[in-house]
């Protein structure tokens, strides 16, 4: 069957939580000059318009820049591509949010500078993703996702973002949901360098640094040589009569 979209995609919207005294309004029904919601980020779950990280088991432990990203709505829902053709809602598919980078909706240059600017670019990205983008790890994975949702609003007046942007940005400029976060994500592989350092197994040191520099070179090879993310905005669709996908298991923000 064919319906109307909400302005969010598909299904059942997931809510944030609301501070105790206030209302909330959808951004579906409102305005984008006046949308009064609460964008204080307030972990560990509430993070309006952010690209959020967070560790994947046994990667992350041997190389810790490297983790799993998603993006947020400006109501707080979390999205994040997961698999072709799935792009999950409500919580990042590894684990809690680690660390955030707080984006800006007015340094949206494409669709307005506002929320609703922001949330009709992430709208985009999540149905055009579903609709039939496939997964690979080592190209069109979460970073992509995230990427060509900003790609999509213009961010900062770009359309060329890809995975390597946002992994450096979230490395230098993300803030971590707090110390424990953070330990938990450095203390182990700190503490396995420095013992084999200490015991002198310089290969095992060596191995692990030199893969790091390996996958950095690939991915920006890709990122900057083979992938064309203009062409990927050029043929991701407006949603001005969009046909309604349902989504299943729709996770909740709260």
């Amino acid at each position: 069957r064919t319906t109307q979209l909400p302005n969010r995609l598909m299904g059942t919207s997931a809510k944030p939580p609301t501070p105790e005294g206030t209302t909330r309004s959808s951004p579906s029904s409102l305005p984008s000059s006046s949308l009064p919601l609460d964008v204080r980020v307030r972990p560990p779950k509430y993070f309006p318009c952010c690209v959020v990280w967070c560790p994947i088991p046994v990667i992350t432990t041997l190389f810790p820049p490297i983790g799993h990203l998603g993006i947020c709505y400006s109501d707080g829902l979390i999205i994040d591509f997961l698999g072709p053709r799935f792009v999950h809602r409500g919580s990042l598919g590894f684990g809690a949010v680690a660390r955030y980078w707080r984006l800006d909706p007015a340094r949206v240059t494409d669709g307005g500078a506002d929320t609703a600017g922001y949330d009709a670019a992430v709208r985009r990205a999540e149905c055009f993703f579903t609709a039939g983008e496939g997964y690979n790890l080592f190209g069109n994975n979460c970073h992509q996702f995230a990427a060509h949702a900003l790609n999509l609003m213009a961010y900062d007046g770009r359309r060329s973002w890809n995975m390597v942007h946002l992994a450096a940005l979230m490395l230098l400029k993300g803030t971590w949901v707090d110390t424990w976060s953070a330990a938990k994500c450095w203390l182990p592989f700190t503490a396995a360098i420095t013992t084999c350092a200490a015991l002198g197994w310089w290969g095992a040191v060596g191995g692990v640094l030199g893969t790091f520099a390996v996958l950095v070179a690939y991915f920006s090879l890709y990122s900057f040589g083979v992938a064309s993310p203009a062409q990927k905005v050029f043929a991701t669709p407006l949603l001005s009569q969009p046909r309604e996908r349902e989504m299943n298991n729709v996770s909740s923000a709260q």
